[in-house]
């Protein structure tokens, strides 16, 4: 069920013009996918209810690391059938169904309702509702009257940031004669990300990194983090953290950073298909790719993904030397 879900979704996504990664086969989210500015991190799975506060907290980490919005698809909350064109939450992460994700990305139908406890709401425009309101002479007591509420109600309608049913709303709408509902915006907005990581990894959203580290995970970031990367670790994911040269942080090039996707893992023939995995990634999301092995590798590079054995980083000094070996290897 959940392999068909993905499939229609990465179907809706590519008919949107998204690059869309190949399936992540993780815990965290299912692939990335971009088209132009816009990335996502989507975690695809029948009932919305099967994803916990712990992976949902991995996907957000890794989301803001790589500058995307995270979402959820599904088609169930519950024993219920998700309602098309309603936004709904799994803990801080818009969830949708495919139908909704269709109008969005392929229709360019933007939703306007969302769930939330107690029903189905809708956001008002308060500045509109206030210049209708005196265009028509009412006062906010008159409005309050018509609409069966409280004064205080109204007034927090006009103030902005207040939510009301949608029978309110389209009451509100005959009432001033004019459209007040707004577009509801689930995607990260990219001046949210200030086209940089924090300054510190704990201030990532998310921050607390629930999957325990192995040993050699612990081992090979403290070793890149020796080296002058600033690691910003990841759960639940194909890769273990997102790493980024120190030196290029303190140039001021926001924008340019480079990002890597970093793996790490012995070598098996697990390895390589998670190093595809990596790559598939890194192109969607416009970062490079590494995967540092504990052994002997049989290659350099695999597609996008270099490899590095962990006795090579060891003699690094600096992140150039880094970046300029993984150039080497990916160029031959």
């Amino acid at each position: 069920m959940k392999k068909d879900l993905i499939a229609r979704v990465m179907e809706t996504l590519q008919e949107a013009g998204f690059i869309v990664s190949s399936r992540c086969e993780a815990r965290g989210f299912d692939l990335a996918a971009r088209r132009e500015e816009i990335t996502l991190l989507a975690k695809i799975l029948h009932n919305i209810d099967g994803i916990n506060e712990e992976v949902a907290r991995s996907i957000k980490r890794a989301a803001f690391c790589l500058l995307a919005s995270p979402v959820v698809i599904g088609e169930k909350k519950g024993t219920s059938f998700l309602e098309d064109d309603v936004v709904y939450h799994r803990y801080g992460i818009p969830a949708l169904n495919a139908h909704t994700l269709y109008d969005y990305f392929v229709g360019g139908v933007h939703p306007y309702v969302y769930s939330a406890t107690g029903g189905l709401y809708v956001n008002i425009d308060g500045e509109e509702m206030k210049w209708a309101r005196e265009r028509k002479e009412l006062s906010l007591g008159d409005v309050a009257a018509e609409l069966g509420v409280s004064r205080r109600s109204v007034s927090k309608y006009e103030e902005g940031g207040a939510s009301t049913t949608i029978d309110i709303a389209l009451k509100l709408e005959e009432i001033l004669d004019t459209k007040l509902i707004e577009i509801l915006e689930f995607l990260n907005l990219k001046s949210e990300f200030e086209n940089s990581l924090p300054r510190q990894a704990r201030d990532i959203p998310g921050a607390q990194v629930e999957e325990v580290a192995s040993d050699l995970e612990q081992d090979i970031l403290g070793a890149m983090e020796e080296i002058g990367f600033e690691i910003f670790r990841t759960a639940y994911a194909p890769f273990n953290a997102v790493s980024l040269p120190q030196s290029q942080r303190l140039s001021g090039e926001e924008s340019e950073r480079m990002k890597i996707l970093t793996g790490i893992s012995k070598y098996t023939e697990r390895m390589i298909k998670r190093a595809r995995i990596i790559s598939s990634l890194s192109r969607v999301t416009r970062t490079k790719s590494v995967l540092v092995v504990n052994g002997n590798v049989k290659r350099v590079q695999v597609d996008n993904t270099v490899l590095i054995r962990k006795e090579e980083l060891k003699k690094i000094r600096d992140p150039e030397e880094f970046t300029c070996m993984m150039e080497e290897r990916a160029k031959g």
